[in-house]
């Protein structure tokens, strides 16, 4: 493609993106793409006279990257007469998170800020082309994705655009070559123990040279269409959410019955929307474990349902959220007390004719109040037939083969004198102090919930 075809076609997209009142924040690593992005501004300045601020991040973890800071320095300033912000940054990788990751949270952090400080109205532009959408798409086909991963990357999205989204590389490396604008190699990227360059230099030709020559442009063009689809369900999803006004600033959000009778795919995109305003990275089974209402996400956030068929969401970082749901409350002598997730405890008296599996069986005489609460972190209980020995409530958890997110909710019969005591287990045990004697009084107590795990 001739020089003047690229940045007309340049222009028209940049046009589409970025209004004149928009000064760009443009990351430049030294790359091809980047200096082709930033030539290309500069290429267009007169056409489309935004101002452009150069950002060089240099991440500290690659032996040359001192030197590719003072290339791009250098070379900006002499061929395109622009002056370059330079950032020297480290890298802290999060809990579960990669080296690489970590360096393009921190890249744009630091993008971010530069933006923040040109004003309200200003842009990051980031060079992304038409073959990192194929190879996005392809990752997270690889991985397991749903309609949301194949949108890949999208031209704008919130303050960041891309202009060279719908470009090929060879575009860029001819254009380069015809304006005579040196780049530096990046040798992290020929390292194939990360995923995206296994797919860029073992997959992708694999594709390209046995099954589709254009299989670049499909897999965009799918990335298309599948923004265009999603566009439709997540229209209903903030139709859904506006009608609900679910308040994000509080630790407790509700998802009223309603929810249950949307399409799948609109439930899916409502967690999803849920899990991006909590700043959490959730895979397809925590969103199908949400809709199902049993869930535990990272972050201590937990989902379950209701006995009146609502959705809740709860955030258990501030004290006494666990409680929220159903507070600790007396038993009554007889009757059935409701308690989440879709559970009562059925209380009965009786006289005593042996132990029942299942049941939780509490001598009256000594125990004549009962409480039920939640468990308890450090919760501890003597069980039958283990006299002075007492074991964790959460080693009883797992001998049971109770799931995670069960556990949060599940009901401890304690005295109603002193809650620490634990006298049983719902559906589980009788602690040893509780135990019953034949033919004497005694407070029965069933667990009632269909899910239950034995």
């Amino acid at each position: 493609m001739e020089v003047s075809q690229l940045e007309d076609l340049f222009l028209e997209r940049l046009e589409r993106l970025c209004p004149l009142s928009s000064p760009l924040v443009v990351g430049v690593s030294g790359g091809k793409d980047s200096m082709a992005l930033l030539t290309l501004l500069v290429n267009v300045h007169n056409r489309w006279p935004v101002r452009v601020v150069p950002v060089h991040v240099d991440h500290g973890i690659r032996p040359r990257s001192f030197e590719d800071a003072l290339f791009v320095e250098r070379t900006v300033r002499e061929l395109l007469g622009l002056d370059v912000v330079q950032e020297h940054i480290q890298i802290t990788p999060h809990r579960g998170e990669s080296m690489e990751m970590a360096a393009r949270r921190e890249r744009y952090a630091v993008l971010e800020e530069h933006r923040r400080r040109l004003g309200p109205h200003s842009l990051i532009a980031v060079a992304h082309h038409r073959r990192d959408q194929a190879e996005t798409v392809l990752m997270r086909v690889v991985n397991g994705t749903a309609i949301q991963g194949l949108q890949g990357m999208r031209a704008k999205n919130g303050n960041i655009i891309r202009p060279l989204l719908n470009f090929s590389p060879d575009w860029l490396y001819q254009y380069l070559q015809q304006t005579q604008v040196p780049w530096c190699e990046d040798e992290s990227n020929l390292d194939t123990r990360f995923l995206r360059n296994r797919i860029r230099w073992e997959l992708l030709p694999l594709l390209t040279d046995r099954f589709n020559p254009q299989i670049e442009e499909a897999l965009a063009a799918l990335a298309e269409r599948a923004q265009e689809s999603y566009a439709l369900v997540h229209e209903e999803t903030l139709a859904f959410l506006t009608q609900v006004r679910i308040h994000w600033d509080q630790d407790v959000m509700i998802l009223p019955e309603e929810f249950g009778v949307l399409k799948t795919a609109v439930q899916a995109d409502i967690f999803e929307t849920v899990a991006e305003t909590l700043h959490l990275r959730v895979n397809r089974s925590h969103i199908l474990q949400a809709i199902k209402g049993q869930a535990n996400w990272p972050g201590g956030v937990r989902i379950s349902r209701d006995n009146k068929g609502q959705w809740v969401i709860i955030r258990h970082s501030f004290p006494g959220a666990r409680h929220l749901l159903w507070p600790e409350q007396i038993l009554p002598e007889q009757g059935a007390v409701d308690i989440l997730p879709q559970g009562q405890l059925v209380i009965a008296l009786t006289h005593f004719a042996g132990a029942v599996k299942g049941l939780v069986a509490i001598d009256k005489r000594r125990w004549p109040r009962l409480m039920a609460r939640v468990w308890r972190y450090g919760d501890r209980i003597e069980p039958l037939g283990m006299k002075g020995h007492h074991k964790k409530v959460s080693d009883v958890f797992i001998d049971n083969k109770v799931p995670r997110h069960m556990r949060q909710f599940w009901p401890m019969i304690v005295s109603a004198e002193d809650p620490d005591l634990v006298l049983g287990i719902a559906g589980i045990m009788t602690a040893e102090n509780a135990r019953c004697h034949m033919g004497a009084i005694c407070t029965q107590i069933r667990y009632v919930n269909e899910d239950l795990p034995f």
